[in-house]
């Protein structure tokens, strides 16, 4: 399994359907409103669900109902919209089996809403940062299901989850990836992004999120917001209270947002199950 291949498979994701390619064209101009985009949203039936369902899951811990899709577009905002749409995008359009990492195709979909909603609410006062975090965060593993559809098309499905039942942290996983593939699941996001014409910070921010201090000035702040939320939001259930120490200690170290961090890991537990 070389990284030729892994180039190949990325280049041949099928292209962003009318849904992506509407809310991006939207998103992307200064003049974008929120009701073209409203309509965009309602036109594709899973995009409008996937939004409406998490507009009222106790993860986003909005204060009301949201009956509308125009309410949701309007309290989510243009970036956390766009990461709905490629969610959507990505569960009709790809192969979402990440057995060979113990992930259920449900369940991956469901982490990709728990790291977007920690983004949302850890930095919903700092709109610098929230305005790509919040795209950032919801495809951060994207990596993994090319990964994972090399090793079940090699036969090598089992003996690889096998392994990573055995890892216990987001680096020994990356070991692993690279021992077995040559390249980990948060490069081969960045190489995806890439491909769709992602700017360089968020291409950078994805690259290096396990070694944040390897990646470029612009994108350092971002690389350390997202090894926190990917640390404490795994696609692997590694020990939770180390996850959970860990992603705190992370947070302090950086010092981004401390005390919003702790009041939202807060509502995080307490949101979401076990």
């Amino acid at each position: 399994m070389t990284k030729e291949m892994i180039l190949e498979k990325v280049k041949a994701f099928p292209p962003l359907d009318d849904t992506v390619a509407k809310v991006m064209a939207i998103c992307n101009d200064e003049n974008g409103s929120v009701g073209e985009l409203a309509k965009v949203v309602q036109s594709d039936p899973m995009t409008m669900a996937n939004i409406l369902k998490a507009a009222n899951s106790p993860l986003y811990g909005f204060s009301r109902e949201i009956k509308s899709v125009s309410q949701a577009v309007s309290i989510f905002g243009m970036d956390t919209v766009k990461g709905f749409a490629f969610s959507s995008f990505l569960q009709k359009k790809l192969d979402l089996n990440l057995m060979p990492y113990g992930v259920k195709a449900e369940k991956f979909t469901m982490l990709t809403e728990k790291q977007n909603a920690f983004a949302v609410k850890w930095f919903q006062k700092k709109r610098t940062m929230l305005d790509t975090l919040a795209l950032t965060s919801f495809l951060m593993e994207m990596g993994k299901i090319v990964l994972a559809n090399i090793v079940v098309e090699h036969g090598k499905a089992d003996e690889f989850q096998a392994h990573v039942a055995q890892t216990t942290s987001l680096l020994e996983l990356e070991a692993l990836e690279k021992q077995v593939f040559g390249i980990s699941n948060e490069e081969v996001t960045a190489i995806i992004f890439k491909e769709w014409n992602f700017d360089d910070t968020m291409c950078d921010a994805i690259k290096y999120l396990n070694h944040p201090e390897e990646a470029s000035e612009e994108a350092r702040a971002y690389a350390e917001a997202l090894q926190v939320i990917k640390t404490l939001t795994s696609t692997k259930d590694f020990d939770l209270e180390k996850q959970i120490q860990e992603a705190t200690e992370l947070a302090e170290k950086y010092g981004h947002e401390v005390e919003k961090f702790h009041e939202t890991l807060a509502m995080h537990m307490e949101a979401m199950p076990a």
